[in-house]
């Protein structure tokens, strides 16, 4: 099973074929806790609620998928370490139709991920339908090519999901125990969103969509106060749609060349007492959460925007490069919460190469250069998949699985989940799932590739990217 229950007991005896199942929720139990006891002449299943019921029955079904009918009698308690388990897919470098999220929101389910990180907005599309906006599902959605890596078009790309497919999704996901986090970048990776709304930048435009990955230049100008109705304004737009009490912000890779030469911004840093650029973009980042808060919502930042070192301490950050100068630990010194989403333990757009099954379910889920004790500061964990390079469904699905699966593992148990090798031969048993659900999962042979393997996969993942290209990206993060 997967993620491996914490207590097994098997009983004497097994169940025939047709045996009824009985379900109840016990409000003694956690909200996502369930236990499961199979009995010669009764399958029970117990749970803290609707979702913890779900478990049960997801757990149920991969011990049917294994044993079939004649199931042996146990008992099984069963319940997460982390509260936050969470999957990210990016839609904005490349459209992804709602029958193929519904796919994959649902295999996520199986491994009781619970929360669907939706990338929404970048530079190289907005993929939600607006309505006071309108201007960012009618120009923002779509640009001219596609020009990522190696891949060269001149033909049209993009797409947005109407408000109706939006309500699809984030009931769909409800129905499955998951909550939908959307995510609305700033002050950077806003091209696209400056491309409908140019006057939103420090430069005044014009700006068009992106169509080539890397970090662009352009920002949300912090000085203007229409900067900042336009935002509350839009996320009152976006809040209607999705009533979860996480909501991401973005703040990563947002390079202070534009606010350094813009006579707004300057002013802003001066009339607000602030030090520099950096400082700026935690003045911005507090002003947009504490709307949100006022909203009843939690805000989510990426690492970059605690840099400046006056973040509220309500904002929770999402870890996914190094902690520079100690910022991240000294936000989580003041009582602030982290998500873990660290490059190598949980990015899948990179090859199997380099980032195998076993360095996804490796993850240190308590890291020491965040300090010691971080028991209730650490939320949990969560896997994403950029999709610069990704531009089918299938490819999609391969790079995800089964890593998603061994993130969930991880996260479910803690620093207490199983030895890897016995996590390998589980899910060897268990591979039969992904083909019950259509999903196209890399095959064993691909999970942990040997060293000559490894080398071939990541030189040509790293053709995707031009000498040009990788200064540029240096200079970029120089100024972050």
């Amino acid at each position: 099973m997967i993620p491996r229950p914490k207590e097994i007991r098997l009983t004497e005896g097994t169940v025939v074929q047709g045996t009824a199942v009985k379900e109840r929720v016990c409000k003694e139990l956690k909200q996502e806790e369930y236990h499961i006891s199979i009995a010669s002449n009764e399958i029970r299943l117990e749970g803290g609620g609707k979702t913890a019921l779900f478990y049960a029955r997801t757990a149920l079904e991969q011990l049917r998928l294994i044993y079939g009918e004649e199931l042996p009698c146990m008992e099984i308690r069963d319940w997460p370490s982390y509260p936050y388990r969470s999957f990210q897919i990016d839609c904005s470098r490349h459209f992804f139709t709602v029958d193929e999220l519904k796919k994959m929101i649902r295999m996520s389910a199986v491994f009781r991920l619970n929360r669907f990180h939706w990338h929404i907005s970048d530079d190289q599309g907005w993929r939600i339908e607006c309505r006071r906006y309108p201007k960012l599902h009618e120009i923002s959605s779509m640009r001219a090519g596609d020009h990522f890596g190696n891949y060269d078009s001149d033909q049209p790309e993009g797409g947005y999901y109407s408000r109706e497919d939006v309500a699809e999704i984030v009931d769909y996901c409800g129905s499955l125990g998951i909550e939908v986090v959307p995510e609305i970048d700033m002050p950077g990776h806003v091209t696209a969103i400056l491309a409908a709304y140019p006057e939103l930048s420090c430069t005044g435009g014009p700006v068009e969509v992106g169509m080539r990955a890397g970090i662009f230049k352009e920002l949300f100008c912090a000085g203007k106060e229409e900067t900042f109705t336009f935002i509350q304004n839009l996320l009152d737009d976006m809040l209607e749609l999705f009533p979860g009490k996480y909501f991401h912000i973005g703040g990563d890779e947002a390079p202070k060349e534009r606010w350094k030469a813009c006579p707004d911004c300057q002013r802003r840093i001066e009339e607000e007492g602030l030090k520099d650029a950096r400082e700026l973009q935690g003045y911005m980042c507090n002003r947009i959460a504490s709307y949100l808060r006022s909203k009843g919502r939690i805000p989510i930042v990426w690492n970059e925007a605690v840099y400046g070192g006056n973040i509220d301490k309500e904002v929770v950050v999402q870890l996914w490069t190094e902690d520079k100068d100690d910022q991240i630990k000294a936000h989580l010194d003041r009582g602030g919460r982290a998500i873990l989403s660290m490059v190598e333990h949980c990015y899948c757009d990179y090859p199997y190469g380099m980032h195998s099954l076993k360095d996804m379910y490796d993850i240190d889920m308590s890291p020491k250069e965040l300090g010691e004790g971080r028991e209730g500061s650490i939320l949990g964990a969560e896997c994403l998949v950029w999709t610069e390079f990704i531009r089918s469904d299938a490819r999609l699905e391969e790079m995800c699985w089964p890593r998603f699966a061994a993130l969930a593992q991880a996260v479910w148990c803690g620093e207490e989940r199983p030895e890897y090798e016995d996590f390998r031969s589980r899910l060897t048993a268990l591979f039969p799932i992904f083909e019950k659900y259509g999903i196209r999962a890399v095959k064993k042979e691909g999970w942990d590739p040997d060293e000559r393997m490894a080398a071939e996969q990541t030189a040509e993942f790293q053709m995707n990217f031009s000498e040009e290209e990788r200064e540029e990206a240096r200079r970029a993060q120089e100024d972050i």
